[in-house]
């Protein structure tokens, strides 16, 4: 059975059937998973064991920062034409026409995804590109450092 421990993320307490109690810290960082187990035994109690876990936590937490919402929108996930994440260049056809625009892309504090099309056709190609980078940022700045 997994516990988290109240005010601390990614540390755990867990019971095992074989292996007895034990405190477990698991942090993901930048796809890296980083973990470490503190057993409790005959030599260390219970209480010497998460004040081991806990010391170690903080230790890690400064070396492995929790990433903020707008750091982590910035994550490139898959390659776009720009090298800009949520920014690419799109071309639609509608009843035989195409339509070349460029698009930005967010996920709100809620979780919505929204997005922005600026056409080539009205704005010209880098006057488009330019609105949708702009657009994106505005929306970052919107969701701020939280």
């Amino acid at each position: 059975m997994k516990r988290a421990l109240k005010g601390f993320p990614g540390l755990y307490r867990e019971v095992n059937g074989k292996e007895g109690k034990r405190f477990r810290i698991l942090i993901n960082h930048n796809k890296e998973i980083i973990q470490e187990y503190f057993y409790v035994s005959n030599a260390t109690t219970e209480a010497q064991a998460k004040k081991s876990a806990i010391a170690r936590w903080r230790e890690w937490r400064v070396l492995y920062p929790v990433i903020t919402k707008r750091r982590f929108r910035e994550i490139p996930r898959h390659p776009t034409s720009t090298g800009i994440t949520g920014v690419t260049r799109i071309i639609s056809t509608v009843k035989g026409h195409e339509y070349e625009f460029w698009k930005a892309t967010w996920t709100t504090l809620r979780g919505d995804k929204r997005t922005r099309q600026f056409s080539v056709n009205k704005y010209g190609e880098t006057e488009a590109k330019r609105l949708a980078i702009e657009a994106r940022q505005e929306a970052l700045d919107q969701i701020g450092a939280a």
